[in-house]
């Protein structure tokens, strides 16, 4: 199975690089996914986080691995994770983009950047990678890992293939029991596997974030806000539709729509025109009659969630299985999601079980709760308060990994 797949994936190497240089990204860095850059001049902690919520899960282990005095490899799959990385850490840390996963690709890039260990963000497996890494002496970690149902079922359709590749991680430190059971089910030894936590329930809120959260309430007014981040194509619609009818009983109320991906910005703009809604963009102060702010860039959805009465988290009313649900819920926000939280489910509990989440499937069903919420701020902010105090208790799995990390960190 495994030489198959190498041979596969070398033979797909051209149709992958021509997506990458057509792609967005700098000028010429699709080269990093073939291994070709300088060499490190050190050798690093290689922290793998593939896109936007793996870099923001993984953010403070970086920081703690940077007090510390470590020289931090960072390796994203996107480029909205390169840029997210570079917010967050500046030259702080190196970043290149892992390679593709074929045979020569891979030996290159592990060549070029020298890590003395590998920490994987969640769990992306790939075999090749996986392999050499083990060929070359690099132990891998996987960190805040889950698997999902959805991708369990994946994986088990190829276990000759993913068995064999987890056979070669040092250690798994897993959200949740679950995610534990699933990942010695595909083939990690159970003596390899442990219960850490959720990283992103450890996340600090930035120094300036009030600051900021202020500057952008006084920019929208005195009017409802709720805010809906992270939406997903098959979900606009939907958010449109339901501020349509919270105008109907909230004249005034204000919908901040962050696509994940900021790029299709243009794409909805068309689409808001052609509904003939009223719309600025983020960095626009909106007229009294504008009923839609989008959002057309990054690093901005957790100031506009604290400057929001309540939060909707996309991915969900689709089968994308969800985005963060941490990030509205510990500045005290009552969250809205849709059913399909297959990449959330820890989260989704924890929330659920304090009364700060509630589910809803249409259009009709998330417009009837938020009139209610923006109509009644105080039982809003007793969800938000419920929904705060969740993320508090879910707290801890930041120490508990860096504990689980000490034999490969030289103490």
């Amino acid at each position: 199975m495994r030489l198959a797949y190498r041979l596969l994936t070398t033979l797909l190497t051209p149709l992958a690089l021509l997506r990458l240089q057509r792609g967005p990204g700098e000028r010429g860095r699709w080269r990093e996914r073939l291994g070709r850059f300088a060499r490190l001049d050190f050798e690093p902690v290689w922290i793998h986080a593939a896109s936007v919520g793996e870099i923001n899960a993984a953010q403070g282990l970086i920081a703690a691995l940077l007090e510390r005095g470590e020289q931090v490899l960072v390796s994203t799959m996107t480029t909205t994770g390169a840029a997210r990385c570079r917010d967050l850490f500046g030259t702080r840390v190196s970043h290149r983009y892992l390679a593709l996963d074929n045979p020569f690709s891979t030996r290159a890039w592990l060549k070029k950047c020298r890590p003395r260990l590998g920490i994987i963000v969640e769990t992306e497996i790939w075999p090749e990678l996986y392999h050499r890494c083990h060929r070359a002496g690099v132990p891998l970690v996987l960190v805040s890992a889950r698997v999902s149902p959805s991708a369990m079922r994946r994986y088990r359709r190829f276990p000759r293939l993913f068995g064999p590749a987890l056979e070669t991680v040092a250690l798994a430190a897993c959200q949740s029991r679950d995610d534990a059971q699933r990942l010695a089910r595909l083939g990690l030894p159970g003596d390899r596997v442990i219960v850490t936590g959720n990283l992103k329930f450890d996340l600090d809120l930035p120094e300036d974030l009030a600051a900021r959260v202020s500057g952008l309430s006084k920019r929208w007014g005195q009017r409802p806000v709720w805010v809906a981040g992270s939406s997903r194509p098959g979900e606009e619609e939907i958010l449109i539709e339901a501020h349509r009818q919270i105008l109907e009983t909230q004249p005034r109320a204000l919908l901040v729509l962050a696509p994940r991906h900021p790029q299709r910005a243009a794409e909805l703009a068309r689409v808001l025109d052609r509904k003939a809604v009223s719309w600025c963009r983020f960095d626009e102060n909106p007229d009294p009659d504008t009923a839609i702010v989008l959002v057309d860039r990054l690093g901005v959805l957790m100031t506009c969630y604290g400057a929001a009465d309540a939060a909707f988290v996309g991915g969900s009313l689709v089968a994308l299985g969800g985005h963060n649900l941490i990030e509205p819920a510990m500045q005290g926000k009552p969250v809205l999601t849709g059913p399909h939280l297959d990449q959330q489910a820890d989260a989704a509990a924890a929330l659920s079980e304090g009364d700060g989440l509630v589910i809803v499937h249409s259009a009709e069903a998330l417009a009837e709760v938020l009139i209610e919420w923006l109509s009644e701020p105080e039982r809003a902010g007793r969800i938000g308060a419920a929904a705060k105090t969740a993320v508090a208790g879910g707290r801890g799995a930041l120490d508990a990994t860096l504990a689980a990390l000490r034999p490969w960190m030289g103490d």
